[in-house]
């Protein structure tokens, strides 16, 4: 029972030990990052609102801004009815569909369909999900100054000028981005987070979630070395050995002859294996079964 115990507390010191050196490993990287392709970024008029000269204006503005951001920036101006759970897939979708999964970006997604209340929406990859993530709601309360209530008429040039102002919007909140905190993006299971310079998107958890673990496992692993150690001295605690001869008399015992008798034969076998006869681990290849889509912060604001 004793030795069953220390077996047990044993393996749950090494489960301790497993899971604080877990997480000094290098994670497993997700994150793309940004091309460069700062003409890649572009705005789409799904309206049809604006003239050829307005369009290659914004357009040239939105790629400024993301030569300046270093990110991709789509700005959607939509004039299709979706329902809030799709126009958030559409949006996530969209943006993978021009840039790929898990580089630095976002899209704005303008709702001009008609639909009331209308349901605009920011899905953003990348840093743009640290950066943006919690001022999200700032910018769409500000936003509000500058596009149309639900329901109600508006000219092209209205839209223009929201446009113009979202681009400045980006600049205020990058400076005042939070990097310092990460996201859960809770669909894929995977967080977004900066350990020094370097971005991370990835199932590990960032090392301030970590802490409490490894300070848990460090103590639990402790307690059982302790237990297990009081335990194995209790078990082998052994007495001093008497001496044999203070039973014997010296002058009642006397060895005449002396003799080495060999009373039982052992022999011990190996068994010597050829190089061939050898299996060999067989080794799978990874992939499939991966989703294409990546990770994506955002949200939608009803106006």
């Amino acid at each position: 029972m004793k030795r069953l115990l220390s077996l047990i507390m044993t393996a749950i010191m090494c489960l301790c030990m497993l899971m604080a050196l877990t997480g000094c490993s290098e994670p497993p990287n997700n994150y793309v990052g940004w091309n460069g392709n700062y003409q890649d970024s572009f705005l789409h008029d799904d309206k049809n609102l604006f003239s050829d000269t307005q369009r290659q204006e914004l357009d040239e503005m939105i790629q400024q801004k993301a030569k300046e951001l270093e990110m991709n920036i789509l700005i959607y101006v939509n004039g299709t009815y979706r329902s809030d759970y799709e126009t958030k897939d559409f949006c996530d979708c969209t943006y993978e569909a021009f840039f790929q999964p898990d580089t630095d970006g976002l899209m704005y997604y303008l709702d001009l369909s008609s639909k009331v209340p209308a349901y605009d929406y920011i899905s953003t990859s990348g840093k743009a999900i640290l950066l943006y993530e919690e001022n999200r709601e700032s910018i769409f309360s500000h936003m509000d100054l500058y596009l149309p209530s639900s329901g109600s008429s508006y000219e092209s040039d209205q839209i223009y000028d929201a446009v113009v102002e979202f681009l400045n919007q980006l600049s205020v909140y990058a400076n005042n981005g939070n990097t310092s905190h990460y996201y859960h993006d809770e669909s894929k299971g995977t967080y977004i987070y900066y350990k020094g310079d370097k971005l991370y998107v990835t199932t590990r958890k960032p090392l301030r979630l970590l802490l409490p673990i490894w300070f848990a496992s460090a103590i639990i692993g402790l307690v059982t070395a302790l237990i297990t150690f009081l335990i194995s001295k209790r078990h082998y605690t052994f007495k001093a050995k008497t001496n044999p001869s203070v039973y014997l008399s010296k002058d009642a015992v006397n060895f005449t002859q002396k003799s080495d008798n060999h009373i039982r034969t052992y022999q011990t076998r190996h068994r010597i294996s050829s190089s061939s006869s050898g299996g060999g681990g067989h080794r799978s290849g990874g992939g499939g079964g991966h989703h294409s889509s990546g990770s994506h912060g955002g949200g939608g604001h009803h106006r």
